[in-house]
């Protein structure tokens, strides 16, 4: 704990800022002081070797006269006279006429102490003391003729060596080097006063932000840290409370949709339950209904054999005839609901006449009407063009059933048919088409429940007049699916009006149809120069577009994926990409978009999918193709689609038979193909690995409707939508089928003639 702490401690910004700061002070303080106190030591030494200097040539010119008399008395006058300076303790005179010495004050040294140079003039230092030594000499002047001065002659009388004791320069040297400990120590104490300052200046604000932050770590999202401290704290405390608000206000909107979330699964939940207890209502409610006309039939049909009237037997075959009707209706409800529910309704484009189309629906329901007197009558707007394009069976499908219910629930007064046309624009029409009747009518709160699948107003209804309940929200749907909807307005005992809405397209004339015919071309001549790249993983579907491709004179790059697709595309030149939605390693969705991004002039897109789902199609398009094609594909849709993509107005001719494959690619490697994934599908399954299958299927439905095998596509969707809730000998079963449905249909077209 302890040594844990000093490492804390040690590791803070404000004994680092301390460290920082005092470390370099201290080492120049130092620095400093040893400086002072070498320059005022040398200092002081040199004053001592002067004092001594003058000390000693004094002495040796005063005592000239008092050495030459051996007069001692003078000499110990002369020598305590320069005793009274501080630092000389003694000196010793030394006569060379008689070799004798003077010693005066306190000075112990004998001449055989002394250093062989002594007599050099450089002081020496022994046992504390410095000595320095002085030549006394004798001058004498001779006096000429003339009374001129001749030059002085010296004679060495002696010497004079004086001591200076070194205390007095140790006290000071003392003093000195006291004085600079002083001066360092002060010096580092107000160093580490303004250091500890500015420290914690820094240090107790970034404290501060150290402990909102953990505040903040722990959820306290509302402690703001101070913004205060130098410039660059406050701008850090700023900085953090920032983020602290942003963070708050992201957890708010978090919880916002955790919340709104939540509330969307529960209503999900609670529509989920809804549906699956009308669903099991609906299944309870046609496992009675079913079998009530199974059993009229199974009955009366028994009943035939026995011998009867012409009356009875009659009687006997209507009840038969309406039971088995009201058991086909019910089946075809189911059959279209499923079919809505798993792919899509697939929208024909045929062109029609309007009247003759109205008429036969007229004509269909008239007897009904009839049987009940009921006024059936037609008003159609004179602005609806004669000759439509479109889907006249899906059309007739969605108004059959609203008439049917008109008449059904209208016990008396009228049943009218109105349809107008809401706008034309661009060749395409706009029609609204209204059933009215006075029948006992639909209570408003009914009204929105009536497009739930297996839903009726009221269960009375079902034992009335029988039914699915799946009507309107077949109507629904396929009216969607034409670009349009269903609404219902209704007033309890006067009548309900139910309208649909949908888009077609205006039947071309005869002439535009012979000015298009005149843009067909030969097949080896529309695509000649163009280079296409094809994207597609599974080999049989690359050789059978590019030998397809081929055929209309293109050139043909081949990816196997969708990274290899971006590659191509950026490195060599394409007029066009086919590009598959399900590949490894990039997705065609993901490689379209990289496409697009790589250039402004990208080549144009087109998606090929086996998957039938609108939200797969509407993927890849928001991605940037330009259409997308569904597998198996169409020879003409394709081929149209891509010259109508390079600006070409001339178009692939309809007039050949057998299919995709019938000129491109020999039966024998179709069947191959198709047995091929057909093994893998039963190898997985026998192993219980269903998370896999979907790509086999895909492959699957890519090969599926070739040579005109419309009815595999079928099978296989069956497969795909029920695999998940059969065992394994109910999937392996199903997978023998399709095995055997290739087998008989390959075999029968492997047997004709190729086409020419």
């Amino acid at each position: 704990m302890t040594k844990m702490g000093f490492q804390n401690r040690l590791n803070s910004i404000h004994a680092r800022l301390l460290i920082t700061g005092l470390i370099p002070l201290a080492m120049l303080s130092l620095v400093l002081g040893w400086y002072m106190i070498s320059s005022q030591s040398k200092e002081l030494l040199s004053n001592m070797h002067d004092t001594g200097r003058v000390a000693s040539n004094q002495m040796a010119s005063s005592a000239e006269f008092a050495l030459y008399s051996g007069n001692q008395e003078m000499l110990r006058t002369l020598g305590d006279s320069v005793l009274d300076i501080p630092s000389v303790s003694g000196m010793l005179f030394y006569n060379s006429a008689d070799r004798q010495t003077v010693r005066i004050g306190d000075i112990d040294i004998s001449i055989e102490q002394m250093p062989a140079d002594f007599d050099s003039g450089k002081p020496f230092f022994i046992d504390d003391r410095w000595y320095f030594y002085s030549t006394i000499t004798l001058q004498h002047r001779s006096v000429e003729d003339y009374d001129e001065l001749g030059e002085p002659v010296s004679e060495k009388l002696g010497w004079v060596l004086v001591s200076l004791t070194n205390e007095i320069l140790l006290y000071k040297q003392r003093r000195a080097i006291f004085g600079a400990l002083i001066v360092i120590t002060l010096g580092l104490l107000v160093a580490a006063w303004i250091s500890m300052r500015i420290g914690r200046s820094i240090s107790r604000p970034l404290e501060g932000l150290t402990q909102v932050v953990e505040v903040m770590e722990a959820g306290g999202l509302e402690s703001l840290a101070s913004e205060e401290g130098p410039l660059e704290l406050r701008k850090l405390s700023y900085g953090i409370n920032q983020l602290a608000t942003s963070v708050k206000q992201s957890n708010v909107r978090m919880q916002s949709e955790i919340a709104r979330a939540t509330a969307q699964l529960q209503i999900t939940l609670i529509e989920l339950e809804d549906a699956m207890e009308a669903q099991d209502q609906f299944l309870a409610r046609m496992s009675h209904e079913l079998r009530t006309p199974l059993t009229a039939v199974i009955g009366f049909s028994k009943l035939l054999s026995t011998e009867l009237d012409d009356r009875k037997r009659d009687e006997h075959l209507r009840v038969i005839e309406r039971s088995s009707t009201m058991l086909l209706t019910m089946i075809d409800d189911i059959l279209e609901f499923s079919k809505a529910h798993l792919g899509g309704f697939t929208l024909e484009e045929i062109n029609f006449d309007i009247n003759q189309w109205l008429r036969d629906t007229m004509a269909i329901h008239q007897q009904r009407a009839d049987e009940k007197g009921l006024e059936f009558t037609l008003d159609l707007g004179e602005d609806v063009p004669s000759q439509l394009c479109g889907d006249p069976v899906r059309l007739t499908q969605i108004l059959a059933n609203l008439i049917n219910n008109a008449i059904k629930f209208t016990d008396k007064g009228f049943v009218a048919l109105k349809l107008r046309c809401q706008s034309i624009e661009d060749d395409i029409v706009t029609l609204e088409c209204t059933v009215a009747d006075s029948g006992k009518g639909i209570a408003a709160e009914k009204i929105p429940s009536l497009f739930d699948p297996f839903s009726q107003e009221d269960t009375s209804i079902n034992r009335r007049f029988g039914g699915t309940g799946l009507g309107l929200s077949i109507c629904q749907r396929l009216a969607q699916a034409m670009g349009g909807d269903v609404t219902i307005e209704s007033t309890v005992g006067q009548g309900s009006n139910i309208s649909f809405s949908c888009r077609l397209s205006v039947a071309r004339s005869e002439k535009s149809e012979s000015d298009a015919a005149s843009t067909l071309a030969p097949a080896e001549q529309l695509l000649k120069g163009v280079i296409v790249l094809v994207a597609e993983d599974n080999p049989f579907n690359q050789k059978l577009i590019v030998k397809l491709l081929e055929g209309y004179g293109a050139t043909c790059m081949v990816a196997n994926n969708g990274l290899e697709a971006v590659e191509l595309a950026d490195e060599l030149h394409a007029d066009i990409i086919l590009m598959d939605l399900h590949m490894p390693v990039v997705d065609g969705v993901a490689a379209c978009e990289s496409i697009m991004q790589q250039s402004g002039d990208s080549p144009p897109i087109i998606g090929l999918t086996a998957d039938i789902t609108q939200a797969e199609h509407q993927r890849m398009l928001s991605a940037g193709a330009i259409c997308v094609q569904s597998k198996p594909l169409d020879e003409v849709k394709l081929v149209n689609a891509m010259l109508s993509s390079l600006s070409d107005q001339r178009q692939v001719s309809e007039g050949f038979e057998g299919g995709l494959l019938a000129s491109v690619m020999p039966v024998d490697e179709l069947k191959a193909a198709l047995f091929d994934n057909l093994d893998k599908l039963e190898t997985q399954l026998s192993a219980g690995e269903k998370s896999s299958l979907r790509q086999i299927i895909h492959d699957l439905m890519g090969l599926c409707g070739l040579y005109g095998m419309s009815q595999l596509r079928e099978l296989v969707l069956e497969f795909r939508a029920t695999y998940g809730t059969l065992n394994m000998p109910d999937n392996l079963r199903k997978v023998h089928e399709i095995r055997q449905h290739i087998e008989d249909f390959l075999s029968s077209k492997a047997s004709q003639p190729p086409a020419g």
